[in-house]
Protein backbone atom coordinates (compact mmCIF):
# COMPACT_ATOMS: atom_id res chain seq x y z
CA UNK A 1 0.00 0.00 0.00
CA UNK A 2 1.28 3.48 -0.88
CA UNK A 3 1.91 6.01 1.88
CA UNK A 4 2.72 9.71 1.71
CA UNK A 5 5.68 10.40 4.01
CA UNK A 6 5.37 13.79 5.75
CA UNK A 7 6.94 15.61 8.72
CA UNK A 8 4.90 15.17 11.90
CA UNK A 9 3.98 18.86 12.09
CA UNK A 10 2.41 18.69 8.60
CA UNK A 11 0.30 15.60 9.22
CA UNK A 12 -3.03 17.37 9.70
CA UNK A 13 -2.63 19.60 6.63
CA UNK A 14 -1.74 16.73 4.32
CA UNK A 15 -4.39 14.43 5.75
CA UNK A 16 -7.03 17.07 5.01
CA UNK A 17 -5.75 17.39 1.42
CA UNK A 18 -5.85 13.64 0.93
CA UNK A 19 -9.24 13.25 2.62
CA UNK A 20 -10.91 16.11 0.74
CA UNK A 21 -9.77 14.71 -2.60
CA UNK A 22 -10.99 11.21 -1.86
CA UNK A 23 -7.49 9.76 -1.82
CA UNK A 24 -7.55 8.44 1.77
CA UNK A 25 -7.42 4.67 2.30
CA UNK A 26 -10.38 4.11 4.64
CA UNK A 27 -9.92 2.02 7.79
CA UNK A 28 -6.11 2.14 7.72
CA UNK A 29 -4.30 4.25 10.32
CA UNK A 30 -1.47 6.73 9.95
CA UNK A 31 1.91 5.18 10.80
CA UNK A 32 4.94 6.63 12.56
CA UNK A 33 8.16 5.65 10.78
CA UNK A 34 11.41 4.71 12.50
CA UNK A 35 12.80 8.21 11.89
CA UNK A 36 9.75 9.95 13.39
CA UNK A 37 7.99 10.90 10.16
CA UNK A 38 4.32 10.15 9.43
CA UNK A 39 3.09 7.73 6.75
CA UNK A 40 -0.42 8.57 5.50
CA UNK A 41 -2.02 5.70 3.52
CA UNK A 42 -3.45 6.68 0.11
CA UNK A 43 -5.74 4.69 -2.16
CA UNK A 44 -5.63 3.87 -5.86
CA UNK A 45 -7.35 7.13 -6.80
CA UNK A 46 -4.39 9.19 -5.59
CA UNK A 47 -2.03 10.71 -8.21
CA UNK A 48 1.17 8.98 -9.24
CA UNK A 49 4.22 9.09 -7.01
CA UNK A 50 5.90 11.78 -9.12
CA UNK A 51 2.90 14.07 -9.41
CA UNK A 52 3.61 17.71 -8.55
CA UNK A 53 0.69 17.67 -6.09
CA UNK A 54 2.97 15.92 -3.58
CA UNK A 55 5.37 18.90 -3.64
CA UNK A 56 8.44 16.70 -3.74
CA UNK A 57 7.45 14.51 -0.76
CA UNK A 58 8.20 10.79 -0.92
CA UNK A 59 5.65 8.08 -1.59
CA UNK A 60 6.58 4.76 -0.02
CA UNK A 61 4.99 1.33 -0.31
CA UNK A 62 4.38 -0.19 3.12
CA UNK A 63 2.68 -3.56 3.62
CA UNK A 64 -0.49 -3.18 5.69
CA UNK A 65 -3.37 -5.39 6.74
CA UNK A 66 -6.88 -4.14 7.40
CA UNK A 67 -7.18 -6.69 10.18
CA UNK A 68 -3.94 -5.94 12.02
CA UNK A 69 -3.86 -3.17 14.63
CA UNK A 70 -0.27 -2.15 15.25
CA UNK A 71 -0.76 0.76 17.63
CA UNK A 72 -3.56 2.17 19.78
CA UNK A 73 -3.70 5.26 17.56
CA UNK A 74 -4.91 3.00 14.72
CA UNK A 75 -8.17 2.65 16.66
CA UNK A 76 -8.89 6.39 16.75
CA UNK A 77 -10.80 8.21 14.03
CA UNK A 78 -8.02 9.13 11.64
CA UNK A 79 -9.39 12.57 10.88
CA UNK A 80 -9.43 13.38 14.60
CA UNK A 81 -5.96 11.85 14.96
CA UNK A 82 -4.57 14.06 12.22
CA UNK A 83 -6.10 17.12 13.85
CA UNK A 84 -4.63 16.30 17.26
CA UNK A 85 -1.45 14.56 16.14
CA UNK A 86 1.11 16.91 17.70
CA UNK A 87 -0.63 16.65 21.09
CA UNK A 88 -1.20 12.88 21.18
CA UNK A 89 0.76 11.29 24.12
CA UNK A 90 3.98 9.68 22.88
CA UNK A 91 4.93 7.91 26.11
CA UNK A 92 3.33 6.39 29.17
CA UNK A 93 4.23 4.62 32.40
CA UNK A 94 2.93 1.21 33.39
CA UNK A 95 2.52 0.73 37.17
CA UNK A 96 1.17 -2.74 37.85
CA UNK A 97 -2.00 -2.90 35.76
CA UNK A 98 -2.38 0.91 35.63
CA UNK A 99 -1.29 2.90 32.59
CA UNK A 100 -0.40 6.51 33.42
CA UNK A 101 -0.39 9.06 30.59
CA UNK A 102 0.16 12.81 30.47
CA UNK A 103 -2.54 14.47 28.38
CA UNK A 104 -2.10 17.94 26.94
CA UNK A 105 -5.02 20.34 27.36
CA UNK A 106 -5.77 20.05 23.63
CA UNK A 107 -6.51 16.31 23.83
CA UNK A 108 -7.98 16.15 27.34
CA UNK A 109 -11.58 16.48 26.09
CA UNK A 110 -10.95 13.27 24.09
CA UNK A 111 -9.49 11.36 27.05
CA UNK A 112 -12.13 8.62 27.00
CA UNK A 113 -11.61 8.02 23.29
CA UNK A 114 -7.87 7.70 23.90
CA UNK A 115 -8.36 5.49 26.99
CA UNK A 116 -10.72 3.17 25.12
CA UNK A 117 -8.20 2.72 22.32
CA UNK A 118 -5.39 2.02 24.80
CA UNK A 119 -7.44 -0.55 26.70
CA UNK A 120 -8.35 -2.36 23.49
CA UNK A 121 -4.74 -2.46 22.34
CA UNK A 122 -3.15 -3.33 25.72
CA UNK A 123 -4.82 -6.40 27.28
CA UNK A 124 -2.55 -6.35 30.37
CA UNK A 125 -3.82 -2.89 31.40
CA UNK A 126 -6.85 -2.59 33.71
CA UNK A 127 -7.04 1.17 34.24
CA UNK A 128 -6.01 4.28 32.33
CA UNK A 129 -5.15 7.33 34.45
CA UNK A 130 -4.25 10.88 33.52
CA UNK A 131 -1.19 12.25 35.30
CA UNK A 132 -2.22 15.62 36.74
CA UNK A 133 1.04 16.36 38.56
CA UNK A 134 1.38 16.10 42.34
CA UNK A 135 -0.93 16.90 45.22
CA UNK A 136 -1.15 17.32 48.96
CA UNK A 137 1.21 17.53 51.90
CA UNK A 138 3.09 14.38 50.88
CA UNK A 139 3.45 15.39 47.22
CA UNK A 140 2.00 12.17 45.83
CA UNK A 141 0.92 11.83 42.23
CA UNK A 142 -2.48 13.19 41.32
CA UNK A 143 -3.84 10.43 39.10
CA UNK A 144 -7.28 10.92 37.60
CA UNK A 145 -8.87 7.61 36.55
CA UNK A 146 -10.31 7.88 33.04
CA UNK A 147 -11.55 4.42 32.15
CA UNK A 148 -11.23 0.89 33.51
CA UNK A 149 -11.59 -2.38 31.67
CA UNK A 150 -13.84 -3.89 34.34
CA UNK A 151 -15.30 -0.67 35.75
CA UNK A 152 -12.98 -0.77 38.79
CA UNK A 153 -11.45 2.71 39.07
CA UNK A 154 -9.36 1.85 42.16
CA UNK A 155 -5.70 2.86 41.90
CA UNK A 156 -4.66 0.02 44.22
CA UNK A 157 -2.44 -2.34 42.25
CA UNK A 158 0.43 -4.82 42.53
CA UNK A 159 3.90 -4.62 41.05
CA UNK A 160 6.19 -7.61 40.62
CA UNK A 161 9.83 -6.68 41.14
CA UNK A 162 12.84 -8.98 41.41
CA UNK A 163 10.56 -11.93 42.10
CA UNK A 164 8.50 -10.21 44.83
CA UNK A 165 5.00 -8.72 44.71
CA UNK A 166 4.55 -5.21 46.16
CA UNK A 167 1.09 -3.75 46.89
CA UNK A 168 1.01 -0.07 46.00
CA UNK A 169 -1.38 2.81 45.42
CA UNK A 170 0.43 5.51 43.41
CA UNK A 171 -2.45 7.89 44.12
CA UNK A 172 -1.76 7.69 47.88
CA UNK A 173 1.98 7.10 48.24
CA UNK A 174 5.09 7.78 46.15
CA UNK A 175 6.34 4.87 44.09
CA UNK A 176 8.66 4.86 41.09
CA UNK A 177 9.12 1.87 38.82
CA UNK A 178 12.27 3.61 37.52
CA UNK A 179 14.05 3.04 40.85
CA UNK A 180 13.86 -0.74 40.55
CA UNK A 181 17.58 -0.96 39.75
CA UNK A 182 18.42 1.15 42.80
CA UNK A 183 16.38 -1.13 45.04
CA UNK A 184 18.20 -4.17 43.68
CA UNK A 185 21.42 -2.29 44.46
CA UNK A 186 20.27 -2.04 48.09
CA UNK A 187 19.94 -5.82 48.18
CA UNK A 188 23.41 -6.37 46.73
CA UNK A 189 24.93 -3.83 49.14
CA UNK A 190 23.17 -5.44 52.12
CA UNK A 191 24.49 -8.89 51.17
CA UNK A 192 28.03 -7.52 50.89
CA UNK A 193 27.81 -5.76 54.25
CA UNK A 194 26.39 -8.83 55.98
CA UNK A 195 29.17 -10.99 54.55
CA UNK A 196 31.76 -8.44 55.64
CA UNK A 197 30.40 -8.38 59.19
CA UNK A 198 29.77 -12.16 59.24
CA UNK A 199 26.32 -11.66 60.75
CA UNK A 200 22.78 -10.51 59.92
CA UNK A 201 22.40 -6.73 59.80
CA UNK A 202 20.00 -4.11 61.14
CA UNK A 203 18.50 -1.99 58.39
CA UNK A 204 16.72 1.35 58.79
CA UNK A 205 14.45 3.04 56.22
CA UNK A 206 12.68 6.06 57.80
CA UNK A 207 11.20 7.10 54.42
CA UNK A 208 10.09 3.65 53.33
CA UNK A 209 6.84 4.55 51.58
CA UNK A 210 5.00 1.27 50.97
CA UNK A 211 8.24 -0.67 51.49
CA UNK A 212 9.56 -1.59 48.02
CA UNK A 213 13.18 -1.43 49.22
CA UNK A 214 12.43 -4.14 51.80
CA UNK A 215 11.07 -6.70 49.32
CA UNK A 216 14.46 -8.29 48.69
CA UNK A 217 15.98 -7.65 52.11
CA UNK A 218 13.26 -9.16 54.31
CA UNK A 219 12.58 -12.23 52.15
CA UNK A 220 16.24 -13.34 52.26
CA UNK A 221 16.73 -15.70 55.19
CA UNK A 222 19.63 -14.78 57.47
CA UNK A 223 20.29 -11.38 55.89
CA UNK A 224 18.45 -9.02 58.28
CA UNK A 225 17.78 -9.49 61.99
CA UNK A 226 16.05 -6.16 62.68
CA UNK A 227 14.32 -3.51 60.55
CA UNK A 228 13.32 -0.01 61.63
CA UNK A 229 10.81 1.30 59.10
CA UNK A 230 8.39 4.15 58.70
CA UNK A 231 6.95 7.04 56.79
CA UNK A 232 5.21 10.30 57.62
CA UNK A 233 2.35 9.48 55.25
CA UNK A 234 -0.35 7.40 57.06
CA UNK A 235 -1.65 5.96 53.76
CA UNK A 236 1.85 4.73 52.94
CA UNK A 237 2.31 3.19 56.38
CA UNK A 238 -0.94 1.25 56.02
CA UNK A 239 0.33 -0.42 52.84
CA UNK A 240 3.83 -0.73 54.31
CA UNK A 241 2.48 -2.87 57.14
CA UNK A 242 0.63 -5.06 54.65
CA UNK A 243 3.70 -5.57 52.46
CA UNK A 244 6.05 -6.24 55.38
CA UNK A 245 3.74 -8.96 56.69
CA UNK A 246 3.86 -10.62 53.28
CA UNK A 247 7.65 -10.38 53.05
CA UNK A 248 8.17 -11.87 56.51
CA UNK A 249 5.89 -14.81 55.68
CA UNK A 250 8.49 -15.90 53.10
CA UNK A 251 11.41 -15.81 55.56
CA UNK A 252 12.26 -18.74 57.81
CA UNK A 253 14.48 -16.77 60.20
CA UNK A 254 13.13 -14.40 62.87
CA UNK A 255 13.27 -10.65 62.17
CA UNK A 256 12.26 -7.89 64.56
CA UNK A 257 10.39 -5.17 62.70
CA UNK A 258 9.28 -1.81 64.08
CA UNK A 259 7.10 0.46 61.96
CA UNK A 260 6.40 4.10 62.80
CA UNK A 261 4.32 6.84 61.22
CA UNK A 262 6.65 9.61 62.28
CA UNK A 263 9.17 12.14 61.00
CA UNK A 264 12.47 10.24 60.65
CA UNK A 265 14.39 13.14 62.17
CA UNK A 266 12.72 12.40 65.50
CA UNK A 267 13.95 8.82 65.66
CA UNK A 268 17.17 10.01 67.30
CA UNK A 269 15.06 10.67 70.40
CA UNK A 270 14.16 6.97 70.68
CA UNK A 271 16.95 5.54 72.83
CA UNK A 272 16.52 1.94 71.67
CA UNK A 273 17.07 3.04 68.05
CA UNK A 274 20.37 4.80 68.70
CA UNK A 275 23.68 3.15 67.75
CA UNK A 276 21.95 0.07 66.27
CA UNK A 277 21.81 0.54 62.47
CA UNK A 278 24.22 -1.12 60.04
CA UNK A 279 22.51 -0.06 56.80
CA UNK A 280 20.61 3.22 56.50
CA UNK A 281 18.48 4.07 53.45
CA UNK A 282 17.52 7.72 52.90
CA UNK A 283 15.20 8.20 49.94
CA UNK A 284 13.82 11.69 50.41
CA UNK A 285 15.39 13.33 47.36
CA UNK A 286 14.58 16.98 48.05
CA UNK A 287 15.70 16.75 51.70
CA UNK A 288 18.12 13.81 51.98
CA UNK A 289 21.28 15.85 52.51
CA UNK A 290 19.73 18.09 55.16
CA UNK A 291 18.36 15.06 57.08
CA UNK A 292 21.67 13.22 57.35
CA UNK A 293 22.80 14.97 60.52
CA UNK A 294 19.61 13.95 62.38
CA UNK A 295 20.02 10.33 61.30
CA UNK A 296 23.69 9.85 62.27
CA UNK A 297 22.81 9.00 65.92
CA UNK A 298 21.03 5.87 64.68
CA UNK A 299 24.24 4.36 63.24
CA UNK A 300 26.06 1.56 65.04
CA UNK A 301 29.35 2.59 66.69
CA UNK A 302 32.77 0.99 66.21
CA UNK A 303 31.54 -1.19 63.36
CA UNK A 304 31.57 -0.94 59.59
CA UNK A 305 28.31 0.61 58.36
CA UNK A 306 26.75 1.80 55.12
CA UNK A 307 24.48 4.70 54.19
CA UNK A 308 22.76 4.83 50.79
CA UNK A 309 20.81 7.97 49.96
CA UNK A 310 19.21 9.61 46.93
CA UNK A 311 19.18 13.35 46.40
CA UNK A 312 18.28 16.03 43.88
CA UNK A 313 21.10 18.54 43.66
CA UNK A 314 22.21 21.41 41.44
CA UNK A 315 24.41 20.20 38.61
CA UNK A 316 27.00 22.72 39.71
CA UNK A 317 27.39 20.67 42.94
CA UNK A 318 28.26 17.38 41.22
CA UNK A 319 32.01 17.96 41.55
CA UNK A 320 31.93 19.14 45.16
CA UNK A 321 29.17 17.25 46.97
CA UNK A 322 31.32 14.22 47.86
CA UNK A 323 33.97 16.32 49.61
CA UNK A 324 31.31 18.44 51.31
CA UNK A 325 29.54 15.36 52.65
CA UNK A 326 32.84 13.77 53.68
CA UNK A 327 33.47 16.76 55.93
CA UNK A 328 29.94 16.53 57.36
CA UNK A 329 30.35 12.82 58.11
CA UNK A 330 33.80 13.33 59.66
CA UNK A 331 32.47 16.11 61.88
CA UNK A 332 29.91 13.63 63.19
CA UNK A 333 32.32 10.85 64.07
CA UNK A 334 32.83 8.97 60.79
CA UNK A 335 36.27 7.37 60.36
CA UNK A 336 37.71 5.01 57.73
CA UNK A 337 35.38 6.89 55.45
CA UNK A 338 34.72 6.24 51.75
CA UNK A 339 31.99 8.13 49.90
CA UNK A 340 30.79 8.22 46.30
CA UNK A 341 28.15 10.35 44.61
CA UNK A 342 26.96 9.08 41.22
CA UNK A 343 24.54 10.80 38.88
CA UNK A 344 21.68 8.45 38.02
CA UNK A 345 19.75 10.71 35.68
CA UNK A 346 18.99 14.32 34.92
CA UNK A 347 16.11 15.78 36.89
CA UNK A 348 15.84 19.09 35.06
CA UNK A 349 18.04 21.37 32.97
CA UNK A 350 19.80 22.54 36.14
CA UNK A 351 19.43 19.62 38.59
CA UNK A 352 20.48 15.97 38.78
CA UNK A 353 19.21 12.92 40.65
CA UNK A 354 22.16 11.26 42.38
CA UNK A 355 22.96 8.26 44.55
CA UNK A 356 25.14 8.83 47.61
CA UNK A 357 26.88 5.77 49.02
CA UNK A 358 28.96 6.11 52.17
CA UNK A 359 30.99 3.42 53.93
CA UNK A 360 32.36 4.34 57.36
CA UNK A 361 32.93 3.45 61.00
CA UNK A 362 31.27 5.83 63.46
CA UNK A 363 33.15 6.42 66.72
Amino acid sequence: MRHLIVPSVDTQRWFEVIKSNGWAEEGIGILTTDDGLKAIPVNGNAPSDSDVVWQGLNIKVIARSDNVIKHWTDLIDQELLAELDEFIPRSHELIGDILVVKLEDEVYPYREVIASAMLERMPNVRLICADKGVKGEFRVRNLQPIKARDGDLSTLTRVKEHGQVIVIDPNKSYFSTRLSTERHGNYIAAKQLSNQLSRPITVCDPYAGVGPAMAGLLTESGLVDRALLGDLNPSAVELLQQNITKYLSKNNTPITVEIRCQDGRKWRDISEFNHTVDLLLVNLPHDTVSHFIDLFPLMRRNSQSLIRGWAIIDKTELQTISSRLAMLFADNGATNHSITCDEIKGFSSSKSFVRIESHQVFQ
